[in-house]
């Protein structure tokens, strides 16, 4: 109802009035997706889905069985991976002001012209009407998972139930949308505080089917390895998207994915197991030689865009790594040092770097070594000791 001010509240932040807000910034960020909820589809595909998301699966590195089982209301149904489009917008924010140093909360405001600006959309009718349905099912979607349900001290029943919003509220005045606040699942939140995220090519808001959506989240983090392909049969990912369709009909719509090659960054191509079976490969088309000779001659925004197409999980950690010593130590410091590194791998908590001298190499293990160890350990990287190689020799 309206109040002595001529606003209208819709909503209503009350639980968590006391948490401190931080509000969006108005910059052009990169977007940012959790890595679990790139794994297997938590989203709906379609508009309307009340029948539940059910997976369940052995993590290879626990041996432990994680389960997620996902629920709708009868009224709005489960949330679609359209409305999956806000949370990332949320973690893209908090991303990007963690690595400024900036206080952070789950807590966030912004416009709804931010948001649509952001996503390069239309600040129309319509779109604030599917803001709202969005919010709506955010807040009824239900999610129960074991995974991450106690970190640190797992115990393998324990399981954390959660909506991806906690609440939400919408001010308007004369008529017009003039803010927007949301309280983001807490579970959400703990693992953006451990940088558990990948970053998106931002055509990937221009990405119109549901199926192609989930497919290139996917492929996003399954082609993160050093060769940059990965290839899986269509069954399993079948399995791994919870798609309503006919196993026959998803399968249809793979081929004519691989027909159309279309996704962002990503070649597909259709193969054969040893089976027989159909599989899907899966490729980054831009290589990191490519990338960097086509960003020398575009502008600063496309060279950003471009770099960040390629990165694998271990470089966008190490970019994280540099973001947070740029606020210990200074950025001119860490251009003069550490930028002049590349990590090759971590193996045993050994973190291996590819060094241009011998210099540079005990020079930073000298001076950075306990502070580089303590950043990769806030990204959940367990580092006890640094290697460098330096023009193919190795050094401690």
């Amino acid at each position: 109802m309206p109040d002595e001010m001529g606003r209208k509240i819709e909503g209503g932040i009350k639980e968590h009035q006391d948490l401190a807000r931080f509000a969006a910034s108005s910059s052009d960020i990169a977007p940012k997706d959790q890595i679990d909820l790139m794994a297997r589809c938590w989203f709906s595909l379609t508009h309307g889905r009340t029948e539940p998301i059910e997976h369940e699966y052995v993590d290879r590195k626990t041996s432990i069985t994680e389960t997620v089982r996902i629920t709708g209301s009868s009224e709005h149904g489960i949330a679609t991976i359209y409305d999956q489009d806000l949370l990332i917008f949320a973690i893209s924010q908090w991303i990007d002001a963690k690595r400024l140093g900036l206080p952070t909360s789950r807590r966030i405001h912004f416009t709804p012209y931010q948001f649509f600006g952001w996503l390069g959309i239309a600040s129309q009718g319509t779109a604030y009407a599917r803001l709202k349905e969005a919010l709506h099912r955010l807040k009824t979607t239900t999610i129960e998972t074991t995974i991450r349900a106690d970190a640190g001290k797992r115990r393998r029943n324990r399981v954390r139930q959660f909506s991806w919003i906690s609440e939400w509220e919408i001010t308007e005045e004369e008529g017009e949308v003039r803010g927007v606040e949301v309280v983001l699942a807490e579970w959400l939140f703990e693992s953006i505080q451990d940088f558990h995220v990948l970053t998106l090519d931002k055509r990937y808001f221009e990405i119109h089917g549901g199926v192609e959506r989930w497919l290139y989240l996917y492929a996003r983090k399954a082609t993160g390895g050093a060769n940059g392909a990965w290839k899986e049969t269509f069954k399993s990912l079948y399995k791994k998207s919870a798609s309503q369709q006919a196993y026959k009909h998803y399968a249809s719509a793979l081929r004519k994915l691989v027909e159309k090659n279309s996704l962002p960054g990503l070649r597909l191509e259709k193969a054969k197991s040893t089976s027989g079976d159909d599989m899907l490969l899966m490729e980054r088309t831009e290589k990191r030689e490519a990338v960097e000779a086509r960003a020398a001659s575009s502008g600063p925004k496309i060279e950003a865009q471009l770099a960040l197409i390629e990165l694998t999980p271990l470089e966008e950690a190490w970019e994280n790594v540099l973001e947070m010593m740029r606020v210990a130590v200074g950025p001119e410091t860490v251009k003069a040092w550490l930028e002049k590194l590349a990590p090759l791998g971590i193996e045993e908590s050994a973190l291996t770097f590819r060094s241009p001298t011998k210099f540079i190499s005990e020079w930073v293990e000298s001076h950075f070594g306990p502070k580089l160890k303590e950043c990769w350990g806030s990204l959940g990287y367990s580092v006890t000791e640094l290697r460098f190689e330096t023009a193919g020799k190795k050094a401690a």
